[in-house]
């Protein structure tokens, strides 16, 4: 009898354990196809951070440690019994494992993806060494900072698919509850020391849900409801690799990539890897603006390069600093401060009207000023199936309050085909007072004659009626080299609304030497 109940126990051990492994195998093959999908997130992260004007400005160069390698699907083979002793000899709170996943992002890293961890190696030079102090000061592991590059390859200009902003990917909502501010002008999430402040406090209020470093990765990802409801389908786990069933597929392949990521940045000498050196400045100040200015006056009257003006200020959607009614940073090379406080006046004054007539109604939006003289013509969005307010919002450089303000949205809901106002235009052309067309031009002296025929409505007829050239209220000026409309609108004492205005010019930077164009009489 016994050995009949022992043979019993051991069938039913062997079909559990045959479910146990099935369900396995099974739960593998879903995950291969789960991280071929996530794989390609990565990758295209890592394109868009090789099309920065930094790196880009690197890789130009002749001399450049990035020409050294190149960005190829390579395997390794092999190497499982090292990588897992490399991992498990990294020091850190955080609870790494190693396994065929783990071993995936090793490779996309440290072999197949050269180039782009040499490119991110080099950013990290620029931006770790401060964020490892603001973790620190939350008393979160600094090696967390290492999921940057999973989350943007350090871009911090990078946005999701979702609409997840910044080199921490923050999405809107998030943001906002971490104190990060969202509108026409700013995107707080775009500014790297903001966002690694706020990454920080999310991190430690994600372990103190959690008491896991693991599942708060996870949550951060995935957001904690989502770890909430895979840890009750697990039965109550309590660590990552006990949930990662149940979690959604991408957030199952994140902590394995943010492994492979970590082992990179400890390893990549056993890899051949040198670190890029990338050319953003790190001897930069920052001062307080108190009037609004465009990154184009600063880069013309200082003669810097745009571009560079942008990496050191990514916050600023608009290339304009906001300062309207409240004071906003500017950051530049500490040499470039010095003489931006010199010549701050004249910077104010360049091309005033050129940069900001045409974002009147953005600034009436962004103030709560009503701009009524402003002449603007509204830019739309068809609502397509899949699409989501805040996704709209993204994509035109808005809020979601101010999207909803703008349309004048009681709710998030949106019904496809549903027009929405995202933005407008300056008109050059303001409408005359009693015109009621809409694609009238309006007349100038030279589209008059002396005498004109018309039908009189009563006759059959044609009758003569003679017109008297009515006084030219302006004069001709034909543009010399280097002025600019704002230059010849100061010349003449008028503006360069009514210059636009005058001449229906569709493109306010673009006016060629010889033109001719009516200038206002001042009266």
């Amino acid at each position: 009898m016994r050995k009949l109940s022992l043979l019993l126990l051991m069938a039913i051990a062997f079909i559990f354990l045959n479910k146990a492994d099935a369900q396995e195998d099974s739960t593998r093959v879903v995950e291969g196809s789960n991280e071929q999908n996530y794989m390609k997130i990565l990758n295209s992260e890592m394109n868009d951070m090789l099309d920065l004007w930094y790196v880009k400005k690197e890789v130009a160069n002749s001399k450049s440690i990035l020409s050294k390698f190149t960005d190829e699907a390579v395997m390794v083979e092999n190497m499982d019994s090292i990588y897992s002793e490399r991992v498990s000899k990294i020091s850190t709170i955080v609870p790494l494992g190693y396994n065929s996943s783990v071993r995936s992002y090793i490779n996309l890293y440290a072999n197949s993806r050269k180039r782009s961890s040499s490119a991110i190696l080099g950013l990290a030079q620029y931006y770790y060494p401060w964020m490892f102090e603001i973790f620190d000061k939350y008393g979160v592991p600094e090696e967390l900072v290492y999921l940057t590059i999973i989350e943007s390859s350090l871009n911090p200009v990078a946005v999701s698919h979702a609409g997840a902003t910044g080199i921490w990917q923050f999405m809107y909502t998030t943001g906002k509850m971490y104190g990060l501010e969202v509108n026409s002008f700013i995107d707080d999430r775009r500014d790297p020391v903001k966002a690694t402040d706020a990454a920080a406090r999310h991190l430690r209020d994600l372990h103190d849900m959690f008491n896991d470093w693991g599942l708060a990765i996870a949550a951060y990802n995935c957001g904690p409801g989502n770890v909430r409801k895979a840890i009750y389908r697990s039965g109550g786990k309590t660590t990552f690799w006990q949930v990662r069933p149940y979690l959604p597929k991408e957030t199952q392949n994140y902590f394995p990539a943010y492994i492979g990521a970590y082992y990179m940045m400890n390893y990549y000498q056993s890899h051949g890897i040198i670190p890029a050196k990338i050319p953003i400045p790190t001897n930069v100040d920052t001062v307080m603006i108190h009037k609004e200015v465009h990154f184009e006056q600063i880069a013309h009257v200082l003669n810097i390069n745009i571009e560079e003006i942008k990496t050191l200020n990514p916050q600023y959607k608009r290339n304009v600093i906001p300062a309207f009614n409240q004071a906003y940073p500017l950051k530049l090379r500490s040499n470039d401060i010095m003489r931006f406080l010199d010549m701050k006046d004249s910077i104010y004054r360049y091309n005033y009207d050129v940069y900001f007539a045409p974002l009147q109604t953005y600034i009436s939006v962004f103030t709560g000023k009503d701009e009524s003289t402003t002449q603007t013509q509204k830019k739309y969005h068809k609502v397509r199936s899949g699409e989501t307010i805040s996704k709209i919002a993204t994509r035109y450089g808005l809020s979601v309050a101010e999207l909803k303000k703008m349309n004048k949205l009681k709710s998030n809901y949106l019904k496809v085909g549903q027009r929405l106002v995202v933005g407008y235009e300056y008109s050059n052309q303001p409408k005359k007072e009693g015109d009621n067309s809409n694609n009238t031009s309006p007349a100038t002296p030279s589209d008059t004659t002396s005498s004109n025929k018309v039908t009189n409505p009563d006759k059959s007829t044609e009758t003569t009626q003679v017109k008297t050239t009515p006084q030219k209220n302006y004069i001709i000026h034909t543009v010399k080299k280097g002025e600019t409309l704002s230059a010849i609108a100061s010349k003449y004492h008028t503006t360069v609304k009514k210059i636009i205005a005058l001449n229906n010019i569709k493109n306010i930077n673009k006016i060629q030497v010889g033109q001719k164009i009516k200038v206002p009489k001042n009266k």
